[in-house]
């Protein structure tokens, strides 16, 4: 979406307003009083409702070191971390988070376990409700007994008009919100540019601290297909974590990925042409997700695929069985990002 904003709606284009929202020790501050009353609400099974006050109330935790045990105290997380259960309960806690902001203030709002982003699309002339939209958060966690952290929450301001005015900074009580050009979201730094160079000088600068282990597998004359098994589990999955979002990269960022996979098959004493090259893997990847996208009507962004034109007369589309539009792009940028290069990808292969 906020590429189409910025890059592809024919009215004039948008500046994007995004906000990541922080909670302060998010697991540990759920109240499990509120947390069990939106159960109810819910109306779930009543054993189950009875199932999860007694694996939220009254826990003990104790510490073992070589055979001494500690005293046992009580544990002061309200809902435990490392549980599978936990993402799951503490999305229902802030699962109203969204209720809490008026539909007039059109706002989006995207959530994850504990993270969550706000962001809106302000057309030229317009004023940001952001503000209102932090106020209502804040009037929310109070209300939830949370807690923000208003020093790791950050405002962006996506914005490509030739003279970018000065926005006013957003307030959390007396606090000024840090406005910043880069953040990680989910793992993933995102820039007020759209591009990607931070997050592949990221993981370049990790992928090449971790060549190390492919120096001791040389080092200690183990086989060829430990040192491959090690790149294939421990430095590839880093430079591929995910890579359909980011994929559509220019040359000299590509060539900087390429690079740490030729050097570990050098390192590990084989070919560089012994593996596919990363970029073919990224399309397979971007292909994948897209498959996944067009087979489930609720996936998230099953609404962004777009309808393939029903006609008559017969064209080469029609003919392979092709049930998505194309989309055209007006700026390289767009062209280069997830559904483009997806449905690009989607096509060709039909």
């Amino acid at each position: 979406p906020w590429f189409n904003a910025t890059d592809n709606t024919c009215r004039d284009k948008a500046d994007i307003h995004a906000l990541f929202i922080d909670f302060k020790k998010a697991f540990d501050l759920v109240d499990y009083g509120i947390l069990l009353n939106k159960l109810a609400l819910m109306n779930v099974n009543k054993s189950f409702w009875l199932w999860a006050k007694s694996f939220l109330s009254g826990r003990t935790q104790q510490v073992k070191i070589n055979q001494t045990l500690s005293s046992i105290e009580g544990c002061p997380a309200r809902v435990p971390q490392k549980s599978a259960l936990s993402p799951t309960l503490f999305n229902i806690h802030i699962d109203d988070l969204d209720t809490s902001v008026s539909e007039d203030l059109e706002v989006s709002t995207y959530k994850y376990a504990d993270d969550c982003t706000q962001s809106e699309c302000i057309m030229k002339g317009e004023c940001s409700n952001m503000q209102k939209v932090l106020d209502s958060v804040q009037n929310w966690s109070n209300a939830n007994r949370m807690k923000l952290n208003a020093k790791k929450t950050k405002d962006m301001w996506i914005c490509f008009g030739k003279s970018i005015p000065q926005r006013p900074n957003l307030y959390t009580g007396d606090v000024m919100i840090e406005r910043v050009n880069s953040f990680k979201l989910l793992g993933v730094s995102c820039q007020s540019n759209m591009k990607w160079n931070s997050h592949i000088k990221e993981i370049t600068r990790k992928g090449n601290r971790r060549l190390c282990h492919l120096r001791q597998c040389r080092k200690a004359h183990l086989p060829t297909e430990v040192g491959m098994a090690t790149y294939c589990t421990k430095i590839r999955p880093l430079l591929e974590y995910a890579a359909p979002v980011w994929g559509g990269l220019p040359h000299y960022l590509v060539n900087d990925l390429e690079r740490i996979q030729r050097r570990s098959l050098r390192i590990i004493g084989l070919p560089v042409d012994t593996l596919p090259p990363l970029s073919e893997r990224r399309d397979k990847l971007t292909l994948r997700e897209m498959e996944a996208i067009t087979q489930d009507v609720n996936h998230p962004c099953h609404h962004l695929v777009p309808i393939a034109q029903k006609h008559d007369y017969s064209t080469r589309t029609k003919e392979r069985g092709s049930n998505v539009g194309r989309i055209i792009s007006r700026t390289e940028r767009h062209k280069s990002s997830f559904m483009p290069r997806a449905v690009k990808l989607f096509n060709n292969k039909l």
